[in-house]
């Protein structure tokens, strides 16, 4: 069994405020915890953001009654780069910043863990130096993605267990190469968290997509329209609609929930977790001569 100190970084922007749903999950169970911010409040693609100060401070003040929580700011954005090349560069340079060893955990304002310490007493039991050889690796967790608010209601993305949608969240070399991925072996966790993406208002939600890194990836416009015009009438004639890859978001749920405290408290993931297809995929996918067959055949095959 290894034990490791357990280092997380926020990318924050215009959508800091989500902290106050993200951070109160992972406070406790984390060693330290650092805040990138563009100095300039610049946006990835250039723009300038809105930033209440005052508010921020008091919201950092409030929650780290144990002196955990750093704020770094530098300037993240550069003009000869896409927004994802922006993207890459900060989160590396965060990861210098966190410095070496230990696990580096990566997560954005607007995702919202479930059981964060069973998640950290997890990655503890994971030893990546086997034979006394360091093996690099991410821990990816399920994300749980909601689409949109409802008055009463979130509209949720609702996939089966076997094919659920991942993200690598922890890794013992933080290098990035696209968003949070890399080349590292990918280990899957029975773990989920909130990805509050695009249940905000009209506003929040064109002001991200002419943002994020993907805004090169897709006609925004065109999608901004899709999804305002979805609503409690319609949402199950909503088939395989993700911007960039379709098939990765295959239905929606309509969850009853005022808030997003009633649906972190609320929401159901026992049916995944105790699903068996899930998790013989999970214990296959986590096998790493499989995923070196995996990728043989996906070259071969290209």
């Amino acid at each position: 069994m290894s034990s490791s100190i357990i280092k997380v970084g926020f990318l924050i922007s215009y959508d800091w405020e989500l902290l106050k749903n993200a951070l109160p999950n992972i406070y406790a169970d984390a060693d330290i915890i650092y805040l990138a911010l563009d100095k300039k409040r610049l946006t990835w693609g250039g723009n300038v953001f809105d930033f209440d100060e005052i508010a921020f401070k008091n919201l950092i003040k409030e929650i780290d009654i144990n002196n955990k929580i750093n704020v770094y700011e530098a300037d993240f954005y550069q003009e000869h780069l896409t927004p994802m090349q922006c993207e890459v560069r900060e989160r590396n340079m965060l990861a210098t910043q966190m410095g070496e060893n230990g696990w580096h955990v990566q997560l954005d304002a607007d995702e919202y863990f479930i059981d964060f310490k069973g998640f950290t007493d997890y990655l503890k039991k994971i030893n990546p130096n086997p034979k006394g050889t360091q093996k690099s690796i991410n821990v990816c967790v399920n994300w749980l993605n909601l689409f949109k608010k409802m008055p009463h209601h979130y509209l949720c993305i609702e996939n089966n267990s076997n094919n659920l949608e991942s993200i690598q969240v922890a890794t013992n070399v933080p290098i990035y190469e696209i968003g949070r991925r890399n080349g590292h072996f990918n280990h899957y966790g029975p773990f989920f968290m909130i990805h509050d993406t695009w249940a905000r208002t009209e506003q929040e939600i064109w002001q991200k997509i002419s943002n994020w890194g993907h805004k090169n990836d897709f006609d925004i416009q065109k999608y901004f329209q899709f999804w305002k015009n979805i609503n409690e009438n319609n949402y199950k004639d909503v088939k395989d609609f993700h911007p960039i890859q379709p098939k990765v978001w295959q239905k929606l749920l309509l969850v009853k929930a005022n808030n997003i405290q009633e649906i972190i408290k609320n929401i159901e993931i026992t049916h995944f977790t105790s699903d068996f297809i899930y998790n013989i995929k999970r214990k296959i996918n986590n096998n790493r001569n499989f995923a070196r067959l995996k990728a043989l055949w996906s070259k071969i095959t290209k």
